[in-house]
């Protein structure tokens, strides 16, 4: 899933860069070009940046992100922060930036666990996982979704988005943490079982059970993990039939 809010939260903390005349503001404006990587860089060159920034005292937990654009006569003070360079680390999958930031002492917002469990390469959603943990994140915190004056919380965990991405090593390790709430339910009532099932992640639904993930939860849908899949398995018969009558043919050719 692509992050459509980031764009949008990276033009709100360019209009308080635009805005920012006082000198002290500095190693914040330059925290968020690093962090985004303004002007583009090589990807080494970017890990030493922030390097440097850090080293030169930059605040790892200063919001380079806000819920709106500066007003005349506003500080940065006057904003609610939303976004931070952990955050941006964890968007982009970095693992070395996550490693440093936190190494630095960045603090926890809510929803970095999970976030780096939706990331798209199985090994560095793994990596910052544990990196995560190992730090101290709560292994049931859930991902925030930052827009506009509110944060909505979707109830997506990380343990959810492992199953839902198919990633069995970090389901592995979350289940391994003491505390996972296995039958975590998200505002619509998904559970990590469920997204495991609809998208048809066997081992990772065996793991779940094993466990001792409910089975008969169900969703403001009056949807279980059983129906999911069983709606999986319609939408793929067409597929499943079409290939059947092609290694039928493969098999007894036409004379």
């Amino acid at each position: 899933m692509k992050n459509t809010m980031l764009p949008i939260i990276t033009l709100l903390t360019l209009g308080t860069l635009a805005q920012a005349a006082d000198p002290a503001d500095a190693q914040w404006e330059k925290m968020f070009e690093v962090m985004h990587d303004l002007p583009k860089s090589p990807k080494d060159s970017q890990l030493e940046r922030l390097k440097l920034l850090i080293d030169q005292g930059a605040d790892v937990n200063a919001a380079i992100g806000f819920d709106r654009m500066l007003r005349e006569g506003e500080t940065r003070a006057d904003l609610r922060g939303t976004t931070w360079p952990l955050d941006v680390a964890v968007q982009q999958a970095r693992v070395d930036m996550v490693k440093l930031l936190l190494v630095k002492g960045a603090k926890f917002h809510g929803g970095e666990l999970a976030q780096a469990a939706l990331a798209g390469n199985q090994d560095e959603s793994l990596a910052m996982i544990t990196a995560l943990l190992l730090a101290g994140a709560d292994v049931n915190s859930r991902r925030l979704f930052q827009g506009g004056c509110a944060a909505h919380d979707y109830g997506f965990t990380a343990l959810f988005w492992a199953g839902y991405k198919g990633n069995k090593n970090s389901v592995k390790l979350l289940l391994a943490q003491p505390g996972i709430k296995l039958d975590e339910t998200s505002d619509e009532g998904d559970t990590a079982l469920m997204a495991a099932a609809e998208h048809g992640h066997a081992d990772i639904v065996e793991m779940l059970l094993k466990a001792g993930a409910n089975v008969s939860i169900t969703d403001k849908a009056g949807e279980t993990a059983i129906t999911r899949a069983q709606k999986t398995l319609v939408k793929q018969q067409p597929i499943i039939e079409k290939q059947q009558a092609i290694i039928s043919k493969l098999q007894y050719p036409p004379k």
